[in-house]
């Protein structure tokens, strides 16, 4: 699908796909230590009753978050994961460079 943002052929919102990696790997990590290696978004969608995007997360192939967002660009706010597989970064000095994870994009 053509992405308006980059111009070229892409899945669609994958600069926002992109955004939402980027925040999870600077603001959660994995409560068991290891490094975020792989991000998959497994729904990009928008609730028509409520306005509001959901957009979910698997980690490594294994830990799902979620996050919402009343409009794409918003800030996001994350909800729908377990504490003790995925925990809020705020206290940690752990690297977040998205340099080593892959992200794997929804397919439209």
């Amino acid at each position: 699908m053509f992405n308006p943002f980059t111009g070229k052929d892409e899945p669609i919102h994958k600069h926002e796909q992109d955004r939402v990696a980027k925040y999870l790997v600077e603001h959660y990590e994995l409560a068991n230590g290891d490094k975020i290696k792989t991000v998959e978004v497994t729904e990009f969608q928008k609730n028509d009753m409520t306005g509001f995007w959901r957009i979910t997360t698997k980690v490594n192939n294994k830990y799902y978050i979620s996050f919402s967002k009343k409009q794409i660009g918003d800030e996001l706010e994350g909800e729908g994961y377990y504490p003790n597989e995925i925990k809020d970064r705020s206290e940690s000095s752990q690297d977040s460079n998205m340099r080593n994870v892959k992200v794997i994009y929804l397919k439209e």
